[in-house]
């Protein structure tokens, strides 16, 4: 009877959970955006009909539906051009509702810049270019390099994948050119000129799917959940940032089930209060290097609008570790924590990350005066740079 009655809760829980979780509506990156728009413009060259959607095939392999908003073919030039407008779901992005548009036409390999990409799918090659409206990346630190176009990787990997899905025999070089409209006016109220991007927005995404992590109502869902992995009497669990991080600790303790693996987004503050008042046994938070950073500062919200990323106290703390006025001056100027990191060599590099986990750990327990805290750093791959307890 007993066993039965908590079986019975578990489901009513669980039946709750999914509930308050699907009040939060997710929605599509600009690269998912631009591989939509890729794969029909791709169909429509090669004489496919346009429909209304199309299916996309995701990081996940799990295929979804990406609405077109125009799409038109120009026998005499053979140019296809396809337009997507974006939804980014209950998540306050900046680039909700862009207009990306894809052309595809042939190109004379003279006309190949420096700046372009070039992918071979099955028996075509295609040159990735950023048009108008796409920003180009002129600093180090970045995962796309210096000088080219702010096209990132796994956005790449998604045309490439959903274009070899058709399957066509077509041959020759091909120009694919992502713009967006009004993209330089929106990259404005983004982090790209910070950043060192220039002249437009970037074609992002690691999953293809923008989850709502920086929306208030998010913080209900990481409450949710965290209650969810007590009840399955779970003893450690695992705050990420996001998709990497959650992907790169589910490898590093595969004993931990999904349900203990918890996206917590800006959220590290109420997150890890919480995590610590429910009496689990131990809490790895898991970051990359910024968000690192602003732990170590003590930031409670880690959010862009939130906080500015600065380097002028981590130049301070680099004094202190005995850096020379030269490195110091260069860190102090730095767009970001990898721009950092691929500069200064290695055993320096993770000196300063052990330190900033240190302090970060340090932060965590006085928020909770819980102990069995561990702070895992990953990099954009999945990679460790660091782990460190505060035990």
């Amino acid at each position: 009877m007993q066993y039965w009655r908590m079986n019975f809760y578990r489901l009513k829980f669980y039946k709750m959970k999914n509930k308050e979780i699907k009040k939060l509506r997710t929605g599509f990156t600009t690269g998912a955006c631009a591989t939509a728009a890729a794969k029909a413009a791709w169909m429509l060259y090669n004489g496919e009909k346009a429909e209304d959607e199309i299916s996309v095939t995701f990081p996940d392999r799990k295929h979804r539906s990406i609405k077109l908003e125009s799409a038109e073919m120009d026998e005499e030039s053979r140019t296809a051009r396809v337009s997507v407008v974006k939804d980014a779901g209950d998540d306050p992005d900046v680039t909700d509702n862009a207009h990306i548009t894809v052309k595809i036409a042939p190109i004379a390999a003279r006309k190949i810049s420096d700046s372009d990409f070039t992918e071979d799918i099955l028996d075509s090659s295609f040159v990735l270019r950023g048009g108008k409206g796409v920003g180009l990346v002129t600093r180090k630190g970045l995962p796309v390099p210096e000088g080219k176009w702010a096209i990132n990787p796994v956005p790449r990997k998604m045309i490439s994948g959903n274009i070899a899905s058709c399957k066509f025999k077509t041959t020759g070089l091909f120009l694919l050119e992502i713009s967006v409209k009004n993209g330089e006016r929106i990259a404005k109220k983004t982090l790209n000129p910070t950043l060192g991007i220039k002249g437009g927005i970037s074609i992002l995404g690691t999953s293809g799917i923008v989850v709502p992590y920086s929306n208030k109502a998010y913080l209900k869902t990481v409450t949710i959940l965290l209650d969810g992995a007590k009840l399955q009497k779970l003893g450690h669990i695992a705050l990420c940032t996001g998709g990497t991080t959650a992907k790169a600790i589910g490898k590093m303790y595969p004993e931990i089930p999904d349900q203990g693996i918890i996206r917590i987004g800006d959220f590290i503050n109420p997150a890890i209060k919480h995590a610590s008042s429910l009496g689990f046994e131990k809490i790895t938070v898991a970051c990359m290097p910024g968000k690192l950073l602003k732990y170590a500062e003590g930031h409670r919200n880690t959010h862009a609008h939130n906080v500015k990323q600065q380097f002028g106290g981590l130049a301070k703390f680099a004094e202190q570790l005995g850096f020379t006025g030269k490195t110091v001056e260069r860190i102090r100027g730095s767009a970001t924590v990898r721009e950092i990191l691929n500069f200064i060599k290695p055993d320096p590099a993770l000196q300063m990350m052990n330190d900033l986990a240190g302090k970060a750990l340090g932060n965590f327990f006085n928020w909770t005066g819980f102990s069995n805290i561990e702070v895992v750093v990953f990099d954009t791959d999945g990679k460790t740079v660091t782990k460190k307890s505060y035990l």
